[in-house]
């Protein structure tokens, strides 16, 4: 069910979830999603849009991490000021906000996502929600299936608020692509993008923060496919090569490519490794990129899409990954903002390839 001598091994049953015309709000497009294992069970937290173009995430589960059982009703709804649609936007023919892109991650026993709330912009915000009141909802929705639990879905996990609540007001300015990780009990790093610059990093003593948005520079763009844009796609997968612990992560770069006449900007999905010394006053990451892209849109279902053609992009865009097994991992991704599908890769053949390195030296007393 996979296709061969790729990185990225597509699977041929892909896209594995679509629009359902029949939950109105996810009749006209699924993707984007995160995705985390707990226990022996994968998650999907993705994103959709309906009848009233609104975002909105919904809830995916599977045992083997391919066939999707997914809720009929949303698990999490704008209901902050912050994440409400702006007037201004009310008859966009796209989203005309809610909330988009979410990235999931475990620390504790706690899961956060962070995710892109879109009033008049977009802006970076955070939520959590313990274990066991995710498993216990889980458990609920499994109980009742014909009952609509989307409000005490919602009301569970609790909004922590935006990462830099003062940008939100600056005119134009819009931040999204954000992961956290927690390297020591004491010490998280955010890695996040403001507009279209590089990739930065902030550190913090807890995964709510305080973050500054005055971050050090992680990963630049220094290589053909990722010039016209940089970003964070997933939270760290940890990875040992030996005896030296690294952290996996998936990202995105997109190059503008002339086609048939036009200018396309052409979104793909990259790797790099990246391995932390803790100091008692820094903080240094070693950064190993790939140099070529992991996955590009080529397959049919990744490039005939009506929205994004119409706008010049052809995407493959990641939020989520899981290890499965000792070598492989499951990468879930969106493509032609339209449709959610799966590929599978081998740790060990990403560390063969050709790589970069670079270094991102972090005073904490900046922080």
């Amino acid at each position: 069910m996979w296709e061969t001598n790729v990185l990225i091994k597509r699977s041929t049953h892909n896209p594995i979830l679509t629009a359902l015309k029949e939950h109105w709000w996810e009749s006209k497009l699924v993707y984007n999603t995160a995705a985390i294992k707990i226990g022996d069970k994968i998650y999907l937290l993705y994103r959709a849009m309906g009848d009233d173009h609104v975002a909105r995430f919904g809830l995916a589960m599977s045992v083997n991490g391919v066939d999707f059982i997914r809720l009929p009703y949303p698990v999490f709804l704008p209901s902050a000021d912050y994440e409400a649609p702006h007037p201004s936007r009310l008859d966009y023919d796209r989203e005309r906000g809610g909330v988009e892109d979410p990235r999931i991650i475990l620390i504790g026993d706690t899961l956060y996502i962070i995710y892109t709330a879109f009033h008049k912009m977009c802006h970076l915000a955070t939520a959590k929600i313990s274990l066991k009141s995710f498993l216990d909802m889980v458990s609920e929705s499994e109980k009742y299936p014909e009952k609509d639990l989307s409000r005490e879905w919602n009301s569970a996990w609790i909004r922590t608020g935006l990462l830099f609540p003062h940008l939100f007001e600056v005119p134009e300015l819009f931040s999204r692509n954000s992961v956290m990780l927690q390297l020591r009990e004491d010490l998280v790093v955010l890695f996040y993008r403001i507009h279209k610059g590089d990739i930065l990093v902030s550190l913090a003593t807890s995964p709510e923060g305080p973050w500054k948005d005055e971050g050090i520079p992680f990963l630049k763009k220094r290589l053909p496919w990722e010039m016209e844009r940089i970003g964070i796609s997933t939270p760290a997968i940890p990875v040992f090569q030996g005896e030296e612990e690294k952290f996996l992560f998936f990202y995105h770069g997109v190059e503008e490519k002339e086609t048939e006449g036009k200018v396309m900007k052409i979104y793909h999905l990259g790797a790099f490794f990246m391995s932390a010394q803790i100091e008692d006053k820094k903080v240094i990451l070693k950064i190993e990129r790939l140099k070529q892209p992991v996955l590009s849109p080529e397959r049919d279902y990744e490039l005939e899409h009506e929205w994004l053609l119409s706008v010049d992009v052809h995407a493959v865009f990641s939020c989520g990954a899981v290890s499965v097994g000792d070598d492989d991992i499951y990468i879930y991704y969106g493509s032609g903002d339209t449709n959610i599908n799966i590929g599978k890769a081998s740790i060990s053949e990403l560390l063969r390839e050709e790589k970069i390195t670079d270094y991102c030296e972090i005073d904490r007393d900046l922080f």
